[in-house]
């Protein structure tokens, strides 16, 4: 009877033991392989791939909560591409598991609320945003934002709520 016990305990200690530790520093590896004519659009694209690993810390770990967390996923077939703003359900290993929000026309069977498992070389970008509309990320997004007139860009931020850091 103790030891079934004693297993149990020392099973949940060295459960909360695993589940508590968190490393102290992650290093960003160098995903990139993303090119563009538009130069600006791939330094933002290589931007949010080389620190795609602050995503993936708060996804696993996070310290406070968010109130979305978004990753944008390129998708190919035929010499076209579409860019497609998905939810992150699952990062496993080197796998990220979305799910669609809106449906890809490119490929057969991606639609809405569908999982799919995306590499990091095709996520173009990621964005987390606090309650407040804090923006974390969102490389491209903060270049469309850069290139819009100041009247766009006034009704851009009413419209999304989107403060940018």
């Amino acid at each position: 009877m103790y030891t079934a016990l004693q297993r149990k305990i020392l099973f949940i200690v060295g459960f909360l033991l695993l589940v508590s530790c968190q490393p102290a520093a992650p290093t960003p590896l160098p995903i990139s392989t993303f090119t563009d004519p538009d130069k600006e659009l791939t330094q933002a694209v290589r931007q949010a791939q080389d620190s795609l690993y602050v995503l993936r810390q708060e996804f696993l770990a996070p310290k406070q909560a968010y109130s979305m967390m978004s990753v944008k996923v390129r998708f190919a077939a035929n010499g076209e591409v579409e860019d497609m703003w998905t939810e992150p359900v699952l990062i496993l290993d080197n796998v990220y598991t979305v799910r669609m929000v809106e449906g890809v026309t490119l490929k057969q069977g991606i639609h809405p609320d569908r999982l799919v498992d995306v590499k990091p070389q095709d996520i173009v970008d990621w964005m987390m945003m606090e309650d407040d509309g804090t923006v974390h990320g969102g490389y491209t997004i903060r270049l469309e934002y850069e290139r819009m007139t100041p009247e766009q860009q006034k009704k851009f931020l009413e419209v999304t709520g989107y403060k940018f850091d």
